[in-house]
């Protein structure tokens, strides 16, 4: 039977098990920390589309919401109706994925750190133990995340750039819509949780604790943090190798996340079916992820790089651009995930949006 080794128990290294042990794969998953989904490093809002992928729980989806408040610098917004956008309890979420995995034959092993990959061989400590174990593989994926020891294993480490994500789990009575601020740092945002929680944070490339202090100051008067959570944040590099012989990157390990709002679950489930086809059917992985992400992805990319150009008074002017019906119903009807779907609608329903391909040259 074909051995797959999977380094890594978030969400895409669970899904990945899943599609490949209910094809009759031998599949183990070697995750460091003794509990699957912790310590969150995520906001945990997805678009709807989420519900193509996977069937929806009550266990994990712990709020959904229909409407998005984008700020700009002089305290004008647009509110825009969203499509059921979900917000995931983490913890609940990877485990839900992990525990499908198990009842179609996945094993895991917890307290379990990859160590070494050579000649189709990896090395795993037992944390507890301080032992180190051999393990025959056939396939090798790395789904640890966005320093990935198995890029640096299989010469699949490239070039990486992070932005350092911090939020705080905050007691807020709120309306239930989410909050983007496009111009604080890299960006910011306040999702709620519940009607009475709020996560509340932003992307930033220094100094982010004081930078999040700073934007609790200025949103609340007055604040009771529950908890904080920080991580990096991949940004998305075209350019990075994801596949090397017989061992692949997926998800966050392969910058799989898009730059404008540093979510990166949906496409890391993509990803995942296309591993597990890629495997199943003898496919090139490399091309088929590109094929269903890739395009998307580099939009993201390039919308990032002209945002980080902008003066206040270009987001002053982008938000009343795009505070028009005819541009908030292009908005309205696609999920944010898959830009290429309306990027050109939107700027010939309003060509003024042209003057902000400038920052491209």
């Amino acid at each position: 039977m074909t051995e797959i080794s999977i380094i890594g128990a978030g969400p895409v290294g669970n899904y990945l098990a899943y599609l490949l042990a209910k094809n009759n794969f031998d599949v183990s998953v070697f995750e460091e920390h003794k509990t699957v989904g912790l310590p969150v490093q995520c906001t945990g809002i997805t678009t709807s589309y989420l519900g193509r992928l996977i069937e929806l729980k009550k266990d994990f989806v712990i709020n959904k919401m229909n409407k998005a408040r984008i700020f700009a610098p002089n305290n004008r917004f647009i509110d825009v109706r969203l499509n059921n956008n979900i917000i995931l309890d983490r913890t609940r979420f990877d485990q839900y994925l992990m525990g499908k995995a198990k009842k179609v034959g996945a094993k895991f092993f917890l307290n379990h750190r990859f160590v070494g990959y050579k000649n189709n061989i990896i090395k795993i400590q037992n944390i507890k133990s301080n032992m180190i174990k051999e393990f025959k593989v056939d396939y090798l994926v790395g789904a640890d995340g966005q320093l990935s020891d198995v890029a640096k294993s299989a010469g699949l480490k490239g070039k990486k750039d992070f932005l350092i994500g911090i939020q705080a789990r905050v007691k807020l009575n709120n309306s239930n819509v989410v909050e983007f601020y496009p111009f604080i740092e890299e960006y910011a945002w306040v999702v709620p949780e519940s009607k009475e929680i709020v996560r509340i944070g932003l992307a930033t490339r220094k100094n982010p604790k004081k930078a999040l202090n700073d934007f609790l100051r200025k949103r609340l008067k007055k604040y009771d943090i529950i908890d904080m959570q920080a991580g990096l944040i991949p940004i998305y590099n075209p350019r990075l190798r994801t596949q090397k012989d017989n061992v692949f990157l997926i998800g966050d390990a392969a910058s799989m996340v898009k730059a404008t709002t540093g979510g990166g679950i949906i496409q890391g489930l993509i990803a995942a079916r296309a591993l597990a086809d890629s495997i199943i059917n003898k496919k090139n992985y490399h091309k088929e992820w590109k094929k269903y992400i890739g395009r998307d992805l580099l939009m993201h990319l390039k919308m990032r790089k002209i945002m980080d150009r902008f003066s206040m008074q270009d987001w002053n002017y982008l938000i009343k651009l795009l505070n028009k019906e005819k541009t908030k119903n292009i908005l309205e009807s696609h999920d944010r995930d898959f830009p290429s779907r309306f990027l050109v609608k939107l700027i010939l329903t309003e060509p003024r949006l042209l003057y902000f391909l400038k920052y491209i040259f």
